[in-house]
């Protein structure tokens, strides 16, 4: 039996991970413009994972493209 959520429900949750996910990339940037390498930057930013980190950077995209329709 398959449990039906309303997206609606999941929506701040959904928009707080986005958020999270944006603000890590945006630390990973940060990081790499201070002379880090790219591995030490995604250590400090914590997203070793490639999901994680290719999650992260649409997330930081998407909040960039929100952000100039604005």
């Amino acid at each position: 039996m398959a449990l039906h959520v309303s997206p609606f429900l999941l929506e701040p949750d959904l928009k707080h991970c986005m958020d999270m996910l944006a603000h890590a990339y945006a630390e990973y940037l940060g990081y790499l413009e201070l002379g880090f390498s790219e591995a030490q930057a995604r250590e400090k930013a914590e997203l070793q994972d490639l999901l994680k980190f290719k999650t992260a950077y649409h997330a930081w995209k998407a909040c960039l493209t929100a952000f100039a329709r604005s």
